[in-house]
């Protein structure tokens, strides 16, 4: 007897809807489109017969078949990943690397042409959803994670300092000169970080905390805000303004003098730890681990 299920695109666009309650995000996660994801999540209420997600307010919410589906599938869709991680683990030559996509960006793929060369039997799946990575904790078989190096479910080693420094334009330096104390920022046109989530603090939230400004004060200050170091990089680059991001993330655009560090004096907060699930005995694992720690003197 044929089985009547629904396709795993559609449960998955639908569970990452869920997941962020926002298409968008989804789509983001998923590298699709937003219309492919509304799609995907409508095809299902077809077969279904019964609405997932209603229009509330001008805001988009699951409906309650939509809430307990959702409970349900989510459960299914961890069996069947869990499953094929177990099986893929089993091949010799499979590994899975979570880290940020702005770390990713910066910092790991730059270095991985080296690893390339010495283990070209190893492919590498570079998973960097943020909630997977802080917060579900799974996903990966050696992650990087920024934070206090204490998660009881990892073996963490030290990689490198967390360094923010303030950055801009030659022309911005110029016109506003050198930042001092962490407040002379205010001087300039700031282009705001803004966290992807309540819990964590963005990179301009943790300069001005520093320079003493309250949370209502920071929240009322103007500017451009936005979510991604990628897109604060590119708008610091278009000379927007001055913003603060990881050392890492801006050293080459600062040795080409396309930016300069505003301020001499780096904040400090966190650091970054490759970590490894206590769970996992994996020896790839772990030489991937002990091959990333290889560039902490040079981090």
């Amino acid at each position: 007897m044929r089985r009547q299920l629904p396709s795993m695109i559609s449960l998955s666009c639908f569970s990452a809807f869920a997941r962020h309650m926002s298409v968008t995000k989804a789509a983001e996660e998923l590298n699709l489109t937003q219309s492919a994801v509304s799609r995907q999540i409508k095809n299902l209420e077809e077969m279904l017969g019964c609405s997932l997600v209603e229009r509330v307010k001008q805001r988009l919410q699951l409906t309650d078949n939509g809430r307990q589906y959702v409970q349900e599938i989510s459960l299914l869709l961890d069996q069947i990943e869990a499953a094929t991680h177990q099986v893929r683990s089993s091949h010799a030559g499979h590994l899975r690397v979570g880290a940020e996509p702005s770390f990713t960006t910066r910092w790991l793929l730059p270095k991985l042409r080296d690893y390339a060369r010495l283990h070209p039997e190893i492919d590498l799946e570079i998973m960097n959803d943020l909630h997977r990575l802080y917060d579900g904790h799974e996903g990966y078989d050696v992650g990087i994670l920024y934070g206090d190096g204490n998660w009881p479910e990892f073996d963490s080693q030290f990689l490198m300092e967390g360094e923010m420094v303030a950055v801009c334009t030659p022309e911005l330096l110029e016109k506003h000169g050198e930042i001092i104390q962490r407040r002379d920022i205010l001087r300039y046109p700031l282009l705001h970080h803004a966290a992807h989530s309540p819990q964590f603090r963005s990179s301009t939230q943790l300069w001005l905390d520093d320079a003493g400004l309250s949370q209502k004060e920071i929240e009322m200050l103007p500017g451009q805000r936005l979510e991604h170091f990628q897109f604060v990089l590119d708008g610091a680059l278009h000379g927007l303004g001055a913003t603060v991001l990881p050392r890492l993330f801006v050293t080459q655009d600062v040795e080409a003098g396309r930016l300069v560090i505003a301020c001499q004096t780096p904040l400090s907060c966190g650091k970054y730890y490759v970590v490894t699930p206590k769970s996992n005995r994996d020896a790839k694992a772990s030489h991937f681990a002990q091959w990333l720690l290889q560039w902490r003197e040079q981090a």
